[in-house]
């Protein structure tokens, strides 16, 4: 019999704290700042048909974002991301950058949402080639483009969110690439 009742006081208190740690965004307050860090794997690709170069590899990225989140729907981030180098043969690249999007969210449920996001994205990459008849060539690049995403979102808590996200830039400049992004994030909000 007191097996039976600790069991359900049990089964009760983690029902309740269940019940509790649920994210309730119906009375909070706006606009709301947010921190959050992100792996991911990309894909790099480009095509220089005038040096007969074509670059496809994948590797991995980090990123660090701070944000405000205006209302449930709408939200601007600030962000760091930082593309390992990738390698093809003879030819390597290395790009990082600081982006700055508009978040657009559309809740499912109180812990649940979909997003999109587009921003620009400021970026510098370095690039080298081993061409066998000149030699290495290398070369810093810099520029700005537009880039979109979209994801998912879940709350844990109000203050507990993980992302699951997809991202695409398309550089535009003289190596012309294009990044795929795929990543996991964590992110608290105050």
């Amino acid at each position: 019999m007191i097996k039976a009742i600790s069991l359900s006081a049990i089964s009760l208190a983690l029902l309740g704290f269940n019940n509790a740690a649920q994210a309730d965004t119906t009375n909070m307050d706006y606009p709301r700042v947010y921190t959050g860090i992100g792996y991911g794997q990309y894909s790099f690709q480009f095509e220089d048909s005038e040096d007969d170069i074509d670059f496809d590899d994948d590797s991995q990225m980090l990123k660090g974002y701070v944000g405000t989140q205006f209302n449930k729907y709408l939200s601007l981030e600030l962000a760091y991301q930082n593309f390992d180098e990738v390698s093809d043969i003879d030819s390597y690249a290395e790009v990082d950058g600081v982006s700055l999007a508009a978040r657009l969210a559309a809740p499912i449920t109180e812990s649940f949402s979909v997003y999109a996001k587009g921003g620009w994205f400021e970026w510098d990459a370095e690039v080298s080639s081993d061409l066998p008849a000149i030699g290495e060539i290398s070369a810093d690049q810099s520029g700005g483009d537009v880039f979109y995403g979209a994801g998912i979102e879940y709350a844990f808590t109000t203050n507990m969110q993980v992302r699951l996200e997809y991202e695409r830039y398309e550089l535009e400049d003289d190596f012309d690439p294009e990044m795929d992004v795929a990543s996991v994030s964590f992110q608290y909000m105050f």
